[in-house]
């Protein structure tokens, strides 16, 4: 859900993981929006041996089908098969693009900043690497099946180095949260708990079971705003979710625990047993939620450091996108399928 931090090195992985999280822009990458990229889009490629290309004051960086097929096999394989839909497809596509482009724009400004790395540090991790091999052969024979040399892994680590030392280096350029900032910060995240009735409706269920879903969870909203009515007895009864047995409690949780739409619409509650006024539509179905707890902001020593991380990562993301405005990204249709417009 959140960028993982800015400092954690790169991890200690097989080779066809590795030229994932290289092939991808690594481990800060974040989902890119089809309306609103950074970058410009430029006319297909048609060779059917690449997929694509992205170009820039920096030079030019190709990805080959080859590569980039397998860099969509390995990224669906992490995701739940529940997930698989054609929607989280097209977004596995955009962040895999956006992922090659700023890999691209990161190597370019480390280069043109002449940022060096350790060979040390670069070999210590090589060493790692091959610790994941029962053999020096096996090591070899995994080398040869990805078209590299030991050389070339050399290569893929000192350029991740690199580029998370320029990382590092832009992560400085935030703006310090004032006192005000952090009041209303550790408001905004306070924990709170919360009770919940699902009615499940899949993001693909047809519309008359998702019409039958919202009607019976609307007759929920009115159950359970009725005076003398036990909420918890209401959801043992009718939620179809984890918490059913539990009454429904959720427990105390904070805004990015929840998805998106459930947050909002519990975080708008005020007062301890207030249940929202409408059913809260999320990729699992409808919820009812009545709040139990309105919690107490956060502490605020807590929040500035909370804040401070997303300041500095939100910097670095900023800076990106800075350089990525000059580049531009060509893509083969018939490999690429992320709805990129010119």
């Amino acid at each position: 859900m959140r960028s993982p931090t800015l400092s954690r090195l790169l991890p200690v992985v097989a080779l066809p993981a590795l030229l994932l999280l290289v092939g991808c822009g690594g481990e800060s990458g974040t989902s890119s929006e089809t309306a609103d990229v950074p970058y410009q889009v430029g006319s297909p490629v048609s060779d059917s041996t690449v997929a694509l290309v992205v170009s820039s004051e920096y030079g030019a960086d190709t990805l080959s089908a080859q590569r980039y097929q397998q860099q969509v096999r390995m990224s669906m394989k992490r995701q739940a098969p529940s997930q698989q839909s054609e929607d989280q497809m097209q977004e596995t596509h955009r962040q895999l693009i956006r992922g090659f482009a700023r890999q691209h724009a990161l190597r370019g400004e480390a280069k043109a900043q002449n940022l060096e790395v350790d060979p040390t540090q670069v070999n210590a991790r090589l060493e790692k690497l091959k610790q994941r091999y029962e053999s020096e052969e096996q090591f070899q024979k995994q080398l040869a099946r990805n078209n590299m040399t030991v050389d070339s892994v050399r290569s893929l680590l000192a350029d991740q180095f690199r580029q998370q030392q320029l990382q590092r280096q832009m992560a400085e350029n935030y703006e310090e949260p004032s006192s005000d900032d952090v009041t209303a910060y550790s408001e905004k995240n306070r924990r709170i708990r919360a009770q919940h009735i699902l009615i499940k409706a899949g993001e693909n269920a047809p519309e008359s079971e998702v019409d039958s879903a919202r009607k019976a969870a609307a007759a929920l909203v009115d159950s359970a705003k009725m005076e003398d009515v036990d909420f918890a007895e209401l959801a043992r009864r009718h939620s179809q979710g984890p918490s059913a047995q539990k009454g429904g409690d959720l427990g105390f949780f904070t805004r990015d625990r929840m998805v998106d739409k459930f947050a909002e619409a519990a975080y708008a509650l005020s007062d301890s047993g207030d249940v929202a006024p409408e059913p809260v539509r999320t990729r699992f179905g409808f919820h009812v939620i009545r709040l139990t707890n309105a919690g107490e902001p956060m502490d605020t020593t807590k929040a500035r450091k909370q804040m401070t991380k997303e300041r500095r990562q939100q910097a670095v993301e900023d800076q990106i996108n800075a350089l990525l405005e000059d580049a531009t990204v060509r893509t083969n249709p018939d490999i690429v399928s992320a709805g990129l417009r010119e």
